[in-house]
């Protein structure tokens, strides 16, 4: 279930939110525009909190120093991990001043007079310091897209359940790996270079694996310590 507060701003999310098909319901926070429970390692339960701002809500905040002193510091104290969700067209001019559009073709001075370089690094010593992690969007449908996968990710499956980061890149190849290459490069301290060695030498998966340490550092580049780990 996603907790999504009710003051302006971040209640316009909650009938868009529904319409993606996710569980919403509409409270009052204390810290942050939206709230809901992931799994942790272990499938342990973890507080996953959003601070929503439109852009030039943000640059005001940082200004004020409302986002730091209260909003950040009351997430960091509250919950597990944290995100600020940015929504906003990034417009600036050739100093890098940021801007705001009026209509459709004119632009006028964003409210704050902060330039990208200022609002990056302010963001990046939030995320630093206070375990704040940002990310910008253009429009709101890109924040109901961002909401919506984040939430999967939390509650899919277990946070050390994840796979998608345990690949191994593979070189593009004129002639195709051999099943052989595949399996055997994923090993220890092996990887695509070796294994082509590694299959000059075994032949077959089955002498691979049951062979010794002794048989393994007869391969060029594999020592003692690669050897011990395979085995």
């Amino acid at each position: 279930m996603i907790l999504v507060d009710k003051r302006i701003g971040s209640h316009e999310l909650l009938g868009p939110l529904k319409a993606l098909g996710l569980p919403v319901e509409e409270t009052t926070l204390e810290f942050g525009d939206l709230l809901f429970e992931g799994r942790g390692v272990g499938g342990k339960p973890v507080t996953v909190a959003i601070e929503y701002k439109k852009l030039g809500e943000l640059v005001t905040s940082l200004r004020t120093g409302r986002l730091q002193d209260h909003q950040a510091t009351g997430m960091m104290q509250t919950y597990d991990f944290r995100w600020l969700l940015v929504q906003g067209e990034l417009l600036y001019d050739r100093h890098g001043t940021l801007l705001r559009r009026h209509r459709r073709r004119i632009m006028l001075p964003m409210p704050g007079k902060m330039t990208t370089s200022e609002l990056f690094k302010r963001l990046f010593v939030l995320q630093l310091t206070m375990g704040l992690t940002w990310a910008m969007v253009p429009q709101r449908r890109d924040a109901l897209r961002w909401i919506e996968a984040l939430y999967h990710t939390w509650t899919d499956t277990d946070l050390d359940q994840h796979k998608s980061h345990l690949v191994m890149y593979e070189p593009p190849t004129l002639v195709p790996l051999s099943t052989f290459r595949r399996v055997v490069a994923q090993l220890p301290g092996i990887g695509f270079e070796r294994s082509r060695a590694v299959e000059r030498h075994f032949g077959t998966l089955a002498r691979a694996f049951t062979a010794s340490e002794a048989q393994w550092q007869v391969i060029d580049g594999i020592g003692l310590k690669t050897a011990q780990r395979v085995v």
